[in-house]
């Protein structure tokens, strides 16, 4: 097939925006263009899944790490509770 083509497009515009009845040029600019984004594309796609890894595998805060003991008050004994309209069956 000895055609000559109206319209020569390179391979990463092939990949993207498809070549339909246009050539695509193979030569060393063009192949290294479409590797160089392929590479850009992989990069971050590894750093968004190492951020998602990290994510889901990280344990959830124990009670110790949110809970600052220095806030802590003694529980005070309410005299009146034991009149008081809401009290456990078991006294």
């Amino acid at each position: 097939m000895n055609t000559t083509c109206a319209e020569t497009v390179s391979i990463l515009y092939a990949v993207i925006m498809g070549a339909g009845d246009a050539c695509i040029r193979i030569d060393i600019w063009s192949i290294l263009t479409a590797l160089g984004a392929f590479l850009v594309i992989v990069v971050i796609a590894q750093f968004l899944a190492r951020k998602l890894w990290a994510k889901l595998t990280t344990a959830p805060k124990t009670f110790s790490d949110v809970h600052d003991p220095r806030v802590d008050r003694p529980i005070k004994d309410d005299p009146n509770y034991k009149n008081s309209a809401i009290r456990s069956a078991k006294r």
